[in-house]
């Protein structure tokens, strides 16, 4: 190696700040951590939530248990403890990250209340849990505990971008203790000591992350909306801000000035080649730059040289777009696509830093390295980032308005056969819905889950999926979501809960007072028809049918009430009419009525085919009650109209507040 690469590399490589003996009373603080940690369970949420004061007291259980044993072990030899100053990449980096949950909690408010702040408590229970837990485990390898700030950014880290909820969180506290475990256990030697392979947070994110895809359990945590509420107002200024820190201190810009330049590149070029827009709602999420700003940067667990330094910030940018790719190509959230270039990258570390000492790459390094001190390189390097940061922050490229972040624009793109644009609809109307609480883009993801193919789940997953995202759509006062929700629950048998959906019918008789209220009317009109959710009640089905009479399905519940035994109800000649073009068509419900309307005269002289004829053009067709009725007498006589099931009925279109039109390019 070149002497300045060697130079550089080695004063940029931190270590561990010397330790000295600590009190006495210091080895019974896991005592009292694990009591703090007790005492979570008095908050006002475990009253709440049963299992997350069973979490809690769990965890404290663990911890005092263990003590228990550490001091049989020890057989009344007192436990050794160490402390250690703070470390400077911990502390400042606890102060960045802290700033920016006073900053995203202050924006990001949730049914009345600041979802971060409320969830303080809970990191604060996973600080004590976890210096605990690094005590008995240092103790339990026969080692002093080295009471340092280690701890510290493996919670603050995680709890950015993975909470689980109340009810799983026995789960966030394994996650953080994964982190440490991962930073004790995984080591290698590199720049002559033994030290962890993988940002410790990363390692953790990364695991918890591949457990809930491989589970599909992300709905057990907050991840959803992490991802998404983190586009709060200003916030790629204010993580660039963090982020200069942290550059400014740890001589890490070219990983994040090379990985934003790869995203930016990458997502360029392809709307360039396709259209559309590789991550759907913006030119670079936020939620990605958080990561290539505070979780992929610990100079700990990343390259030495500036060569190692920007192919590492490449690999996070390209790794990122792989990931984002493949996992939504698997059905799993996008949203991991962050986590998992980091403990990859991280393995690679030594191998990049190879790169830059010999051939190419050592050439290069050496004559970068020449050039002036490392720490007046890095500002150059912050310069030219904040320079091209400035460019793209005042274009609008990031933080301002993106035609991708419309639902009206994919929903175009899917008509117009746009690459992946289904899958970019769902991640936009899902964005929308979690981050605005939308009504109108819960509605939509239910529409997605009955129409797409973007889920692989089973037929009755998607029906039950669909029946949650319409109720939560209607609970958010959405019109089109009451359409839905009884629509689904009567064609398809399908509904959340029985007084939500009373609740539908009621909202959907005023909709059906309405001038435009049509679609309500006929669906209130199958109901009373069928007795589905309403009294069975013919005259008032009629009644509501005849209040849409440019409605096909209207017409057709028409037809079916005239069809009916006794029946005197008058048959008008548009849905004659009607009835006998979509025949033509083939139609298996249009061909079963017309074959009873035929057998009674009520077909018009235009009709020539007979109706056995009729009826079995209707079975071939494989409408169910002809499928099911028998075949008709040598006369051609027909056995007994059965009216048709809700579920053998042809549904009308979903409702939707948003139109398949183009929404005009900034």
């Amino acid at each position: 190696m070149p002497a300045a690469t060697a130079t550089a590399a080695t004063a940029a490589a931190p270590t561990p700040p010397p330790a000295r003996p600590g009190p006495g009373w210091l080895r019974w603080l896991p005592t009292a951590l694990a009591i703090a940690v007790a005492a979570g369970a008095l908050l006002e949420r475990a009253d709440r939530t049963p299992a997350l004061r069973i979490a809690i007291l769990g965890a404290a259980a663990f911890l005092l248990a263990w003590q228990a044993l550490v001091l049989l072990r020890a057989r009344g030899v007192p436990l050794a403890v160490e402390v250690a100053a703070p470390i400077k990449q911990h502390y400042i980096q606890a102060c960045v990250q802290t700033s920016l949950y006073v900053y995203w909690g202050w924006w990001w408010v949730q049914d009345g209340v600041r979802p971060i702040y409320q969830q303080a408590p809970l990191i604060l229970l996973q600080f004590a849990f976890l210096y605990a837990f690094d005590a008995l485990l240092q103790w339990s390898r026969g080692r002093p505990w080295r009471l340092s700030s280690g701890p510290t950014p493996i919670v603050l880290s995680t709890n950015l971008f993975i909470w689980f909820r109340d009810d799983a969180f026995g789960w966030q506290f394994a996650v953080v203790a994964l982190g440490l475990l991962g930073k004790e256990f995984v080591k290698w030697t590199k720049d002559g000591r033994r030290t962890h392979v993988f940002n410790p947070s990363g390692f953790a994110l990364a695991c918890a992350a591949t457990a809930l895809v491989a589970t599909g359990q992300t709905d057990l945590t907050w991840a959803k909306s992490l991802a998404t509420t983190i586009e709060a107002p200003g916030i790629y200024l204010y993580l660039f801000s963090l982020g200069l820190v942290v550059q400014n201190f740890f001589q890490v810009t070219l990983m994040t000035f090379a990985a934003a330049v790869a995203m930016v590149a990458a997502n360029l070029a392809y709307t360039q080649w396709t259209g559309v827009y590789l991550f759907g709602s913006s030119n670079l999420p936020a939620a990605a730059f958080l990561g290539l700003h505070l979780l992929m940067t610990d100079p700990s667990t990343s390259p030495r040289s500036n060569v190692g330094r920007t192919l590492f910030g490449l690999g996070y940018g390209f790794g990122y777009i792989v990931a984002f790719e493949l996992l939504g190509r698997l059905g799993a959230p996008e949203l991991y696509a962050k986590l998992y270039p980091v403990p990859v990258l991280n393995c690679c570390v030594q191998w990049l830093d190879g790169l830059a000492r010999r051939g190419v790459g050592g050439r290069l390094e050496a004559r970068w390295q020449s050039a002036r001190p490392a720490r007046s390189q890095n500002r150059v390097h912050m310069a030219l980032w904040a320079a091209t940061f400035a460019l793209l922050f005042g274009t609008g490229y990031l933080g301002g308005a993106h035609p991708g972040d419309s639902i009206p624009f994919w929903k175009q793109a899917v008509a117009d056969g746009k690459p992946d644009a289904q899958r970019k609809l769902a991640l936009v109307a899902g964005s929308q819905a979690i981050a605005r609480q939308s009504g109108e883009a819960f509605n939509e993801l239910g529409i997605l889950a009955l129409t797409g193919d973007v889920d692989p789940a089973t037929e009755r997953t998607r029906l039950n999926s669909a029946a949650n995202w319409f109720a939560q759509a209607a609970v958010r006062r959405s019109d089109a979501a009451v359409h839905n929700l009884v629509a689904h629950f009567l064609y398809h048998g399908a509904r959340r809960d029985d007084r939500e959906l009373d609740a539908a019918f009621q909202r959907l008789a005023a909709l059906a007072a309405r001038p435009d209220g049509g679609r309500a009317r006929q669906l209130l009109g199958l109901a009373y028809e069928t007795g589905g959710g309403r009294p069975l009640d013919l005259k008032l089905a009629l009644d509501r049918y005849r209040g849409c009479p440019d409605d096909v399905f209207a017409q057709r519940g028409i037809v079916r009430i005239a069809l009916q035994p006794g029946s005197l109800v008058d048959l008008p000649e548009a849905a004659r009419a009607r009835l006998v073009a979509d025949a033509a068509s083939g139609d298996g419900e249009a061909l079963y009525s017309l074959a009873y309307l035929r057998a009674r005269n009520r077909a018009g002289a235009d009709v020539a085919a007979s109706a056995a004829e009729l009826l079995a053009r209707a079975k071939a067709a494989g409408f169910p009650p002809a499928v099911a009725a028998p075949t008709p007498t040598a006369d051609g006589a027909l056995p007994p109209y059965v009216a048709p099931r809700r579920r053998d009925l042809a549904a009308p279109p979903w409702t939707s507040s948003y139109a398949a039109a183009v929404v005009a390019a900034r």
